[in-house]
């Protein structure tokens, strides 16, 4: 007997994740991406121009101290 359900099973995401990249890094990669064919690269090239800048008050150095504090507590 063959069920015919239309429901599609849910999947759930994992939780997105955020990173830093420098400007330098940035460009290398935009770079890059001006050496291939422009339809393998448009969406990328796209979603790259939108990163929002750090906020100049925030160092990147928030990050690695939040992470060294998860490890710290992990290994109490």
């Amino acid at each position: 007997m063959a069920t015919n359900s239309k429901t599609k099973p849910t999947t759930t995401q994992p939780p997105q994740r955020t990173y830093l990249i420098s400007s330098t890094i940035l460009m290398e990669v935009m770079r890059y991406l001006l050496t291939r064919p422009y339809g393998e690269v448009v969406k990328l090239m796209n979603a790259l121009s939108t990163l929002n800048q750090l906020d100049p008050k925030l160092g990147a150095d928030f990050v690695k101290q939040e992470k060294s504090e998860e490890v710290s507590n992990v290994k109490k």
